[in-house]
């Protein structure tokens, strides 16, 4: 009797065929409601032009320039804040990502188009809105806040001061050195919403508690349009413009002849350029989590949908998608959240009975849209493109750079380190494993603070 074998494994190459079907199929499924939520939100956010503008109007008088169908930056840039010295320069430019986000549905354009003619017919759109470009909108800009922003006596008291600096606080050496060995400078930046508590909450008292730190003026500041920092409307929040803004407030304010930087994240963009500006005076460069590109055609590109993809899950992945990609349902976001953060705290406080609200949360919510959206756009995306012609700046000048780097980042590529390393070789990387974007300093401070110290008397002994 001959009894039948049947085969109980599929050949490889069948195995391999099904193993893709699946995979491509998993992609639809998960591409469809992709494409149908973002879909919806590029019409919701068309038509939240048209009515911000005409919001504006009626709030204001004139209606707040955007980005929604901008041709090119310069355009831009004469247009909605007038001619400014430089902006044809790489470092002052705006990103291509804020006038280059396209919408999915021609007709969604066509719909604002057609909206707007109807709002045109009316005499105050028409008298508001028809010669906004003709109009010197500097003042205005600078010493109202929107309507949408909020006006408490915290986010607005830059405004009452006649030459207004960054909000920075200091940390100042107790121990006065004598002779040749002078007391040394440390500025610290934050990243992206983020203030100076992310460094003087966590890090500042690791440091004071060793003898060592009596010897380090420490200077952490608030970004241009973050925590108590000013946050202009007639700014376009570049990396030059951050820049010179450190420079003003702590460089030139405290005498600050040579000094070491220590930056997070989006803030490793800004500290590189101010390095290789005051290149005679940085002692020393460390980068926590720096996102890093190579910079090429399209980087700013790249680093958008890199950093914040369009994606529906995690909710956190969600939310950066609206809050980056459309500039009017972001607006509606700050909103609600940050127009009205003295009344989310006490909430916060009853749901969780918690005696404080977690800095990070206060620090996201005293953020304005205007501030928010243009240093998300000018800096981390665009500001990527600059770090490679400042790295090399810097190694030519054989500057010390060091990167602290967790391998288990989920906000930035955790091999950006390595890359950079494969670049510029004599940069020094720090893998820390499992580490996340602020866990690799958060709960890790003894250490960090230890490896500063090495890194700052390293730096002074060469």
């Amino acid at each position: 009797m001959v009894v039948a074998k049947i085969p109980t494994s599929l050949p490889l190459s069948s195995s391999i065929l099904i193993r893709k079907w699946t995979r491509k199929c998993t992609k639809n499924l998960i591409s469809a409601p992709n494409f149908l939520v973002f879909s919806y939100l590029d019409f919701l956010d068309s038509v939240l032009c048209v009515v911000y503008k005409y919001l504006d109007l009626l709030m204001e008088g004139e209606a707040s320039p955007c980005y929604c169908r901008s041709k090119n930056k310069s355009d831009i840039i004469k247009g909605c804040y007038g001619n400014r010295p430089g902006d044809e320069d790489e470092g002052t430019g705006i990103s291509e990502t804020l006038y280059g986000r396209q919408k999915k549905l021609k007709e969604m354009i066509d719909l604002i188009e057609f909206v707007e003619k109807l709002l045109n017919k009316t005499k105050v759109f028409d008298a508001g809105y028809g010669d906004f470009k003709d109009k010197k909108k500097v003042g205005f800009n600078r010493l109202g806040n929107r309507w949408s922003d909020c006006g408490c006596d915290s986010c607005i008291s830059w405004m009452k001061v006649d030459d207004p600096k960054l909000h920075v606080v200091v940390n100042e050496a107790s121990s006065k050195a004598m002779g040749e060995h002078s007391n040394e400078n440390v500025i610290f930046i934050h990243g992206i919403l983020s203030s100076s508590s992310f460094w003087t909450k966590t890090l500042f008292p690791k440091l004071s508690e060793s003898a060592k730190g009596d010897n380090y003026n420490m200077f952490a500041v608030d970004l241009l349009g973050h925590g108590k920092s000013p946050k202009p409307r007639d700014n376009l929040y570049t990396l030059k413009d951050h820049v010179e803004w450190i420079e003003k407030s702590v460089v030139s304010e405290f005498g600050s002849n040579s000094f070491h930087l220590v930056a997070h994240s989006m803030g490793s963009i800004i500290a590189l350029a101010l390095a290789a500006k005051h290149s005679k005076s940085v002692k020393s460069i460390t980068l926590v989590a720096p996102p890093y590109f190579p910079s090429k055609d399209g980087v700013e590109f790249t680093v958008m949908n890199t950093l914040t993809p369009k994606r529906l899950w995690p909710p956190e992945a969600f939310l950066s998608s609206v809050m980056t990609w459309y500039e009017h349902l972001s607006r509606s976001v700050c909103f609600v959240l940050c127009r009205n953060h003295r009344t989310w705290e006490p909430l916060f406080k009853r749901l969780t009975g918690a005696r404080e609200v977690n800095f990070m949360f206060m620090d996201m919510m005293k953020i304005t849209h205007h501030s928010g959206w243009h240093t998300t756009h000018n800096v981390l995306y665009r500001g990527v493109k600059q770090m490679d012609r400042n790295l090399e700046m810097l190694m030519k000048l054989r500057k010390k750079v060091h990167v602290l780097m967790g391998t288990g980042d989920k906000s930035v590529p955790p091999d950006c380190g390595n890359q950079m390393k494969n670049k510029f070789p004599e940069v020094e990387v720090n893998n820390i494993p499992d580490a996340g974007h602020r866990s690799v300093v958060f709960n890790r401070e003894n250490v960090v603070a230890q490896d500063l110290f090495r890194i700052w008397e390293n730096s002074t002994s060469h």
